[in-house]
């Protein structure tokens, strides 16, 4: 597996991905390098199978903190299961680890998987909210939670 930076090349292929997952397609913007964010692709036998981005939110919003949180990630479905996931976010952690001490990330909180794979990296539960820097889960039918690490 190959963890590499995206490129706006990327963008219809990850577009594929969210498709096949029932997600939303990132905007092209994401794709666009600068120095508050990275996005990740892995790539198996050189197929694009997953996707992740970090965002970094000078401001905090209420209880939130400002910060850089772990944003998306994406996988195909024929190649979930397989480590994709963890090795996107073992590379985003580590971006961000240059940057700072500590990351923060936020999941729906019926997502066990995503809850479940962040843990292992270290990743605890600070709060639940309606709301984070205007991401609501479910239309506002469940809440957030808000999960912090250090390094």
């Amino acid at each position: 597996m190959l963890i590499r930076e995206a490129t706006v090349a990327d963008v219809e292929q990850v577009g594929d991905i969210s498709t096949a997952s029932g997600r939303d397609s990132w905007s092209p913007r994401v794709f666009v390098a600068t120095p508050g964010r990275l996005v990740v692709i892995a790539e198996v036998n050189g197929e694009l199978v997953g996707a992740a981005k970090t965002h970094f939110h000078k401001q905090g919003d209420g209880d939130v903190p400002a910060g850089h949180y772990l944003g998306g990630v994406l996988v195909a479905p024929a190649h979930r299961r397989r480590g994709i996931g963890s090795a996107l976010t073992r590379a985003r952690l580590e971006w961000i680890w240059s940057h700072t001490d500590r990351a923060y990330y936020f999941a729906n909180e019926h997502n066990t998987a995503s809850i479940q794979l962040h843990e292992a990296f270290g990743f605890h539960p600070l709060g639940a909210f309606p709301e984070i820097h205007g991401v609501a889960a479910d239309d506002g039918q469940s809440n957030l939670i808000l999960f912090a690490a250090t390094r």
